[in-house]
């Protein structure tokens, strides 16, 4: 039979190591389920939604745009302008039709393929 040591330093035989040990599911279970684990991931979620919070709120309060304010210049009106400068005016002629503006494309649909 030989003989080894474990991490321990303990002098193991090859026998001890070679057993079968029959235990049941609920024995071999490293721990238990049910509501301590439940609270503890709803303590943790609780936990988590109150440092969000801290920190929306830390957030908030260190942001400047809220007290940034804002004004709105009017543009300065020259009276020497004419009024309707800048402007296209669209409507026809009393009596014409209005034209269609023309396209760049062409109206029949194209292929991918080159043929």
């Amino acid at each position: 039979m030989t003989n080894y040591i474990d991490e321990r330093g303990d002098r193991v035989s090859t026998a001890d190591t070679n057993k079968t040990v029959r235990v049941s599911g609920v024995e071999a279970r490293q721990g238990l389920l049910g509501r301590p684990v439940l609270m503890v991931l709803i303590g943790g979620l609780a936990l988590a939604a109150v440092a969000w919070a801290g920190v929306e709120i830390f957030g908030e309060s260190t942001d400047n745009d809220a007290a940034t304010q804002v004004q709105q210049v009017a543009p300065a009106t020259d009276e020497a302008a004419p009024a309707n400068q800048g402007t296209v005016d669209n409507t026809p002629p009393a009596g014409d039709q209005m034209q269609t503006a023309p396209t760049d494309k062409n109206p029949n649909p194209q292929t991918g393929t080159g043929g």
